[in-house]
């Protein structure tokens, strides 16, 4: 696909992107999906290039190629475990949330938005994203809360991590989680609403004017107990 300022991406990780910012990546500039347009002239040029995709006409290769492959229950299992878990919670709460095509989706809480996303390689995990308006003068004590809850994690026996990376006007904060955390379901959820306390702390720590509620987060009517 092609922006206004006729910089080309890979559809889906531009899309992916925009999930989670609302800039280009390549000029920081304002970005959203309505300003995005295919760019059918460079998808001709790498067509003449690697090729045409295989058509319909050719299944006997393709379903060859599949054997050759690992089967599809390791490479899907993780985004159908997820999206089980995100089902289930989905019944308990006032959420409707399922992973897309893409192993991907989005909810609101408080008014912030997260971002799961369940990479097709097996053994990946999962990450959970959000992102607030980037601050300059935090950065040393954002890295001292992400150092402190890194730790804490640790001592709670989760096997997720957080980190946190600024790109353009933004500070996104990202979960990567460990196959550990996808277990169970209430396990999983737990993780999530940890990640969801972490999220609105550090949104408090960047907009002390702005707070949100940081106060008894639960994603479901009634709490989880985790042993």
């Amino acid at each position: 696909v092609i922006d206004l300022d006729g910089n080309s991406y890979e559809r889906e990780a531009i899309e992916r992107w925009l999930r989670v910012q609302s800039s280009s990546p390549i000029t920081n500039g304002n970005l959203c999906m309505e300003d995005l347009k295919p760019n059918r002239e460079l998808k001709a040029r790498i067509q003449k290039v690697v090729g045409k995709p295989r058509s319909k006409s050719q299944p006997r290769a393709r379903s060859r190629s599949k054997t050759r492959c690992s089967s599809p229950s390791t490479l899907v299992s993780g985004r159908i475990l997820i999206d089980s878990y995100l089902r289930e919670i989905s019944k308990k709460s006032k959420l409707s949330v399922s992973l897309d095509g893409m192993g991907i989706c989005a909810f609101s809480y408080r008014r912030t938005t997260f971002v799961i996303e369940v990479p097709i390689t097996p053994g990946g995990g999962f990450m959970v994203y959000s992102s607030f308006d980037a601050a300059d003068d935090q950065e040393i004590s954002i890295q001292q809360k992400i150092d402190a809850w890194n730790k804490w994690l640790a001592t709670v026996g989760c096997g997720s991590r957080v980190s946190y990376v600024k790109a353009g006007n933004k500070s996104v904060f990202t979960l990567k989680g460990s196959e550990k955390e996808m277990t169970k379901c209430d396990v999983f959820q737990k993780t999530l609403e940890y990640f969801v306390e972490m999220s609105l702390k550090l949104h408090n720590l960047l907009h002390p004017t702005e707070t949100k509620n940081i106060d008894n987060v639960c994603l479901t009517r009634a709490p989880v107990a985790v042993a």
